[in-house]
């Protein structure tokens, strides 16, 4: 087992990588009764079109997703709801566009909760009428999608970005792509993407790191896997333009919800002498001056009550492009759209601010690990963005500067932007 000291908060990183491939990420917490765990294909939304022993495969939207809805039952007709009902622990899942993951939160029964999580997802059990069920749950889950305003807002700006990435469509696919799904579709992906080695398992909180592994390893010595043939992905290549600059629709909400993407090409910075996730970080950085809680445009807005509410943002970072959403409810959606657009276009960022969100970050990164969910995410995040947990982060704070920050920032003036604007039903 690897040990590792985490730089600046004094906490430790165990890692352990199993004979069939499967790596274990640990940070374990005394201070709390709590655990955490988490166990995560590299397999998401926008994987349908991939090569894999031999062949080529063009799968239908949502099969992601509805593999994640599958996997819940067992060959004794029962499903792990009902074994982590018992237990008292709480599981779900979710898909996104890049991972699908499985989890758990409970404060009791460690070994039967880490035990049933690795077997349930290694159990796979397909049949016609469990598919076929499966359909018409999340046929329902489509079609409530449709009647979320904040649902449809998000997905709608990045309909509107995109043009032939994937991401322009809902995870869970439409109505039309589940019917299309087959068993034989499903336990195509389920082998090429649930093999260990295209998975890691993450646990925090209240546990200790060596009986995990013999946990996990017990359950796995019981199972066989194929040598691993990593499927190749296929993408199309994104162009820099938007679908759509400007879109309007009209929902049951009461205020208008806005949001306004920016579409960032990566190549705007190749030829600095700064890796990528540091680029990544001063993007943040910058957004977080201009819009963040303390920055002076959230201040203008909420002072002359042009939003009552918060401001959310969201980084969305792609194979070709960094693609920033920022939304909000306004009765002003125009004044709003203006504002952003102007704020972002200063592309200008002193010292002070700087070295001010620096101290925040690494201030909120040692209470951050506190939050056993929140630091159980981060390394999510870093696997499947990086490949790899980013666990010298806080050295990493320590070396950003005004002067790359500055380089990053002023190549911010080659993007792209669309806006969307969800209004009230009488105003049709």
């Amino acid at each position: 087992m690897n040990e590792i000291l985490l730089p600046g908060v004094l906490e430790k990183l165990y890692t352990y990588t199993l004979d069939n491939g499967l790596k274990i990420y640990m940070v374990p917490n005394n201070k709390t009764k709590n655990f955490y765990i988490t166990l995560s294909t590299k397999y998401g939304s926008i994987y349908t079109n991939f090569e894999y022993n031999g062949k080529k495969y063009d799968m239908p939207k949502g099969i992601a997703h509805y593999l994640e809805h599958l996997l819940f039952n067992m060959p004794d007709g029962t499903t792990a709801h009902d074994y982590f009902s018992k237990l008292g622990a709480n599981i779900n899942a979710f898909t996104s566009f890049d991972i699908t993951c499985y989890e758990v939160f409970a404060n009791a029964n460690f070994k039967e909760c880490l035990s049933y999580l690795t077997e349930y997802v290694y159990t796979p059990y397909f049949t016609k009428e469990i598919v076929n069920n499966e359909r018409g749950i999340i046929t329902e889950e489509i079609n409530m999608y449709e009647d979320k305003p904040g649902t449809q807002l998000i997905y709608g700006t990045y309909n509107n970005i995109f043009i032939k990435d994937e991401r322009q469509y809902l995870v869970s696919g439409t109505v039309s792509d589940v019917k299309k799904i087959t068993k034989e579709d499903l336990e195509i992906c389920y082998e090429a993407f649930y093999h260990p080695e295209n998975m890691f398992m993450i646990i925090t909180g209240n546990f200790d790191p060596n009986e995990a592994v013999a946990i996990v390893s017990e359950v796995m010595s019981k199972k066989e896997f194929p040598k691993y043939n990593k499927p190749v992905l296929k993408f199309k290549k994104e162009p820099f333009e938007v679908k759509t600059k400007h879109f309007e629709r009209c929902m049951n909400v009461n205020i208008p919800k806005v949001s306004v993407g920016f579409k960032v090409p990566k190549n705007v910075f190749k030829g600095l002498k700064i890796d990528e996730r540091k680029v990544r970080l001063y993007f943040n950085l910058y957004m977080r001056v201009q819009f963040g809680i303390t920055s002076y445009l959230r201040d203008e807005l909420q002072s002359s009550k042009v939003i009552t509410g918060g401001l959310s943002m969201n980084l969305l970072d792609t194979e070709d492009y960094y693609v920033e959403v920022i939304a909000v409810s306004t009765e002003y959606p125009d004044y709003f759209i203006k504002r952003v657009k102007e704020t972002f276009d200063e592309r200008d960022i002193n010292e002070e601010d700087v070295i001010r969100k620096v101290n925040a970050s690494v201030s909120n990164l040692i209470m951050y690990f506190d939050d056993i969910e929140g630091v159980n995410s981060q390394i999510q995040d870093d696997v499947i963005d990086f490949g790899e947990y980013m666990y010298n982060i806080y050295d990493v704070y320590k070396s950003l500067n005004i002067e790359e920050a500055r380089e990053v920032v002023k190549r911010l003036n080659k993007h792209i932007t669309t806006e969307t604007i969800i209004k009230p039903l009488e105003e049709r």
